[in-house]
């Protein structure tokens, strides 16, 4: 086909283009046209020249105006593949292009519209697609794969089947060492590698059976063909068949199998058999048979049935016994009580049958004569009878229902007293009822799968189906069937159906129940888990679940480790191996459990073996209390033992100076009345009196000091309450106000307004009543007392600074005993030696402390922590 783009045609030149090309102005208008492109379309009887292609071809989809449109604005359009209708109704297909059309000044004046006709090849490819689609679906039916092998590219491409045959995935790429790699090591590979050998070398086509390995281990056993494809005299590849001849090859050994089976069985009865053709002919005898007449097998097989010696009986018997065999023929059952004559001649007698066999389809191919011993038959019958009354009595008051039905018709022909019971039908419904009557719910498909196991096994079942009363009730059955024929060749369907209402209700009351344990197990207030052998979790409750914040979905599979740290993981599964492997539990053992975040948890937990039915550990049971808040509860009790011990320290102490403090008065008093006994002046019994009443308010005093410090002591209901330390700093000033000015004191009050401390409000008070006092008590008379507070926090704490300007302490010498009851520093005549020491523990009794910075000559700071969390 043309193409470049033309600038000059000639009309004349343009006809006798070799391919079909058509010039089309910018109307659409054909202008030149190619003697071909005429004939192409079928054109000659019809004025083309000045013809609009819309005309010419009827409508122009909307596809090829956009691309005429383009063309026209210089761009080419890419080959395509378009059908048209001739004239006479045939379907052509043409490869079409459009290229723009120039002048000679590069101006777009049209459309070269060039055409060829490709309907063979559409045809073959369509041909070709059919073939391989026909090809691909026989493989599928036939179960047979294909394969190629491309000699010059040396590729090797298998079908679907034949990498299904192989077992590899879908995208699998095979090569010739691959392929030939999957046969069995030893004959089978050298079989099929000598066989693709000669196929490449010498043209020659295969057939071969081998054994090969699949990829998933499995052995199958193969026919693999090949053959040479030849193009013009040479050889450019192989194509071939792969089948998998396995199921065929076991189905045969089966076959000998039962064959042999069939010969063991049929030479080792007990009783005489043969088989007859349908003309009366012996096709087998056993061994019992012989060994009772005393034959050998040729001498009876091939043999007429009534030409038998072991007939005690005239010729003319012979009619009847012909007459026995074609009513057994036509499908009846042949029995009665004869006798025959053994090896020696003697009569013996035998229960004898003319039984008929059929095929798969129903169809008499042979006949079965069987004869006993009378004496053993007889045996046997009565047995049989006891067995049938035994049957008959478990039929009749068996608690399963069953029933005998037309396999093809559904017609029910029987049933016994449980059914009646159980559904309401007696037998004057025998007839009516049919077993599409009394099921529910059973789809056709249903039906259609039970027919068909029945059909293959001759059995179905057991299996959950609804039955219905004649009432209407439903009620679930558990059912299962039996297919058996009669002698007319008709099947019926054995079929039991036990009534499982009372064990749905029982499921149904044990799923209840394990509902209800579930939800015992899940409000226990303890966590509560089943680990398996490698400590994955298979059961949690809501606890557990609660505990590690998660899901049920996200916690079972999983172990220790994808919760805990690391340590705490492998103390857990070292405490699981203990127990799973000494099957000795583990009881109320302090565990601390820290999660991945960080998060710690004591528990006091146990560990119990998880022992099966079979005496074998099959994981544990875990079951966890949180002591956590008991932890905290001991760790407080410890706190408050060590508290107490310090009080009683103190008390100790206390009780010391108690005892010291009231003997020194006591033994002032003595003194001073003794001597106001033996004093006979009055002037000095007076001044003695006056001692003793000084006496008696220092003692006084002292027992008011002494039970504060009690009140203090033994306080242990403190109410704490949020304290504005700026606000109760300004009021302690306020009833200040005259010693202070009394003193030219300065408080300076830096402390936050808004700042709250938790304190006893009355204590809070005191302490800063205490030490203001205290700095003003203690100052340097060379300057005037100034006392600055100031207050930050510190972790649990509000420290409050009190500095003064006053005389300063020597820590050295005096820091020990500083807040030491009735002990002084200086020599002031108003010291009593006991405020610090009240002061101090008011502080400790609101789990505070006190500390203490000085320098003599400079001043002195206090610094009270007050506990703002306990």
């Amino acid at each position: 086909m043309l193409r470049g783009t033309p600038t000059v045609t000639l009309n004349y030149l343009v006809k006798q283009l070799p391919t079909a090309t058509a010039f089309i102005n910018k109307n659409y208008e054909v202008v030149h046209v190619s003697d071909k492109w005429i004939n192409d379309f079928d054109f000659e009887n019809r004025d083309v020249i000045g013809r609009n292609l819309k005309e010419l071809f009827g409508e122009i989809s909307k596809d090829w105006q956009k691309v005429l449109k383009e063309c026209l604005k210089g761009i080419s359009s890419d080959e395509s593949v378009h059908h048209h209708i001739a004239t006479d109704g045939t379907l052509q297909w043409f490869q079409w292009q459009n290229i723009p059309w120039y002048d000679e000044k590069e101006n777009i004046v049209g459309i070269i519209l060039q055409t060829e006709e490709v309907t063979d090849r559409i045809n073959l490819e369509l041909q070709t697609e059919k073939l391989e689609t026909l090809l691909a679906a026989k493989s599928e039916i036939t179960d047979v794969g294909s394969w190629e092998f491309d000699l010059e590219r040396n590729r090797l491409n298998w079908c679907e089947i034949t990498k299904k045959i192989h077992e590899v995935v879908p995208s699998y790429e095979p090569s010739v060492e691959t392929a030939i790699n999957f046969y069995k090591e030893g004959f089978s590979r050298n079989t099929i590698a000598m066989a693709f050998d000669k196929a490449v070398q010498k043209s020659e086509s295969y057939e071969v059976t081998c054994q090969m390995i699949t990829a998933k281990g499995n052995e199958i056993t193969v026919i693999a063909t090949g053959k040479p494809i030849f193009k013009k005299g040479k050889l450019i590849g192989l194509v071939g068949t792969f089948r998998d001849i396995t199921p065929k090859i076991e189905s045969e050994r089966k076959s000998k199998l039962q064959e042999r089976h069939f010969k063991s069985i049929f030479n080792s009865s007990y009783q005489f058999t043969g088989i007859l053709d349908t003309q009366g002919t012996f096709l087998e005898i056993n061994e019992t048979a012989l060994q009772f007449s005393g034959l050998k097998e040729e001498d009876v097989v091939n043999k007429k049935f009534w030409d038998a010696y072991w007939w005690p009986i005239p010729d003319y018997v012979k009619e009847g016994l012909k007459e026995i065999i074609n009513a057994a023929c036509e499908g009846e059952v042949m029995r009665s009580e004869i006798v025959v004559l053994d090896k020696d001649k003697n009569p013996i007698p035998v229960d004898f049958s003319l039984k008929p066999v059929y095929d798969e389809q129903g169809n008499i191919i042979s006949l079965l004569a069987e004869g006993r011993m009378i004496k053993e038959m007889v045996a046997a019958r009565r047995k049989l009878k006891e067995s049938e009354k035994k049957f008959r009595a478990l039929y009749e008051l068996s608690p399963t229902s069953y029933i005998l039905s037309d396999f093809e018709t559904g017609e029910i022909l029987d049933f016994n007293s449980s059914f009646e019971e159980t559904t309401g039908y007696t037998r004057q419904h025998l007839g009516k009822l049919k077993v599409q009557d009394i099921l529910l719910n059973v789809s056709r498909s249903q039906l259609q799968r039970i027919k068909k196991e029945l059909e293959n096994t001759n059995t179905f079942g057991p299996e959950e189906q609804e039955y219905t009363k004649k009432d209407g009730t439903r009620f679930p059955v558990l059912v299962s069937g039996s297919l058996v024929g009669n002698r007319k060749g008709r099947k019926l369907l054995w079929s039991t159906a036990q009534d499982i209402s009372q064990s749905k209700l029982t499921e149904a009351q044990l799923r209840e129940e394990k509902q209800l344990l579930k939800t015992l197990i899940d409000n226990l207030p303890l966590n509560v888990f089943i680990k398996d052998l490698e400590s994955r979790k298979i059961l949690v409750n809501k606890s557990e679940l609660d505990y590690v914040g998660l899901k049920e979905s996200e916690v079972i599979g999983k172990n220790d480790y994808d919760f805990y740290d690391k340590k705490s993981a492998e103390i857990s599964r070292q405490e699981d191996l203990q127990v799973i492997n000494s099957r000795v539990p583990m009881l109320r053992k302090e565990t601390i459990s820290v999660k991945k975040d960080g998060t710690a948890t004591s528990f006091l937990s146990s560990k119990i073996p998880l022992i099966g039915s079979d005496k074998k550990v099959k994981g544990l049971i875990g079951i966890s209390l949180d002591i956590s808040d008991l932890k905290r509860k001991e760790d407080e009790l410890h706190d408050l033992i060590n508290v107490t011990s310090i009080q009683n320290k103190k008390l100790i102490n206390f009780a010391h100076i108690v005892s010291h403090n009231l003997r020194s008065h006591t033994a002032n008093f003595s003194m001073l009345l003794d001597f106001l006994v033996s004093e006979t002046d009055a002037e000095e019994k007076n001044r003695i009196i006056k001692m003793l009443m000084e006496a008696s308010d220092n003692l006084l005093e002292t027992l008011e000091n002494l039970n504060e410090v009690v009140a203090i002591s033994t306080n242990i209901n403190l109410d704490k309450k949020p304290v504005r330390l700026y606000e109760k700093i300004n009021a302690v000033e306020q009833n200040l106000t005259a010693y202070l000015k009394n003193h030219s004191a300065i408080i300076i009050n830096d402390v936050e307004k808004d700042l709250e401390v938790k304190s006893v409000p009355a204590y809070a008070e005191s302490i800063l009543m205490n030490f203001i006092t205290n700095a003003i008590k203690y100052r340097d008379p060379m300057r005037k007392p100034v006392v600055q507070l100031t207050a930050k926090t510190e972790g649990d704490y509000t420290v409050l600074n009190i500095k003064d300007n006053g005389l300063g302490i020597d820590l050295e010498e005096h820091g020990s005993k500083l807040f030491g009851m009735y002990k002084t520093f200086h020599e002031n005549a108003d010291a009593r030696g006991i405020g610090l020491y009240i002061t101090k523990n008011q502080i400790e009794a609101m789990n505070g402390k006190v500390a203490v910075e000085s320098e003599v000559g400079k001043g002195t700071t206090f610094k009270i922590y007050f506990n703002d969390k306990n």
